[in-house]
């Protein structure tokens, strides 16, 4: 798989299939290399990167991320090895531990309170899960959402790399120092195209809100990880 220097992160539950795949051949025709989908309330992710992957011919699909709670580890492994063989090798599986209201609210789960040994677990079962039907001709790249310093650690030793979400530019330089130069380091930057700067505050704090009552979004915001001089004093997840 070769992963470009830019892809496109989009919500893509509000659109139609048809204008899903509209969409995903435009990101194509852009010259994008990959398109990132999400899973909350909407499409299952592994489901609509199917479709997604049916409708292009060059375009990598990612899952950004595809929540661990949501299905075993061998129903994830032998998702990811279908979607790798179906596509030619154009599937990237993102993993996340999700977060705790969604996991338990939402879906009726327990949430693991030490998230990282759970991923570690969660990881270890796939590498050992049985597949018997046909094989990729390569073996898919895994990435996980990592945001502190044990998960991005974790991504570094388990994982291709690590997929933070929602993270400020100074997050970056610190994760690539964790995870290594061999590492795949898939950053979901937010930009926004707008020359007011009072629209722009407004229209950002609109897109921002969701993710301020998520306490790992909230908490890795307020760089309570990244020190001063990029170091990182630990303690986070």
């Amino acid at each position: 798989m070769q992963l470009g220097r830019l892809g496109v992160w989009a919500w893509t539950d509000g659109l139609t299939a048809a204008a899903a795949a509209e969409f995903a051949t435009r990101v194509q025709q852009w010259g994008y290399s990959a398109l990132w989908i999400p899973e909350a309330f909407g499409r299952d992710p592994l489901t609509h990167g199917a479709w997604l992957l049916s409708r292009t011919d060059r375009l990598i699909v990612a899952s950004g991320i595809a929540n661990i709670y949501a299905r075993d580890a061998l129903a994830m492994r032998s998702a990811q090895l279908a979607l790798a063989e179906q596509s030619n090798g154009r599937f990237l599986l993102g993993v996340g531990v999700s977060h705790a209201r969604m996991v338990e609210e939402i879906r009726g789960h327990h949430y693991d309170p030490k998230p990282v040994s759970r991923m570690r677990s969660y990881l270890e079962q796939m590498a050992a899960a049985r597949y018997v039907a046909p094989a990729p001709a390569e073996r898919p790249p895994t990435v996980l959402a990592a945001l502190g310093p044990r998960m991005l650690a974790l991504a570094g030793e388990l994982a291709d790399g690590a997929h933070p979400y929602n993270v400020p530019p100074e997050h970056t330089a610190e994760a690539r120092r964790l995870l290594g130069p061999g590492k795949w380091l898939c950053t979901e930057q937010k930009v926004l195209l707008e020359r007011d700067p009072a629209r722009a505050r407004g229209l950002a704090r609109q897109a921002i809100g969701f993710y301020l009552s998520a306490p790992n979004y909230a908490n890795n915001l307020r760089g309570g990880w990244i020190g001063p001089a990029g170091r990182c004093p630990g303690g986070v997840g």
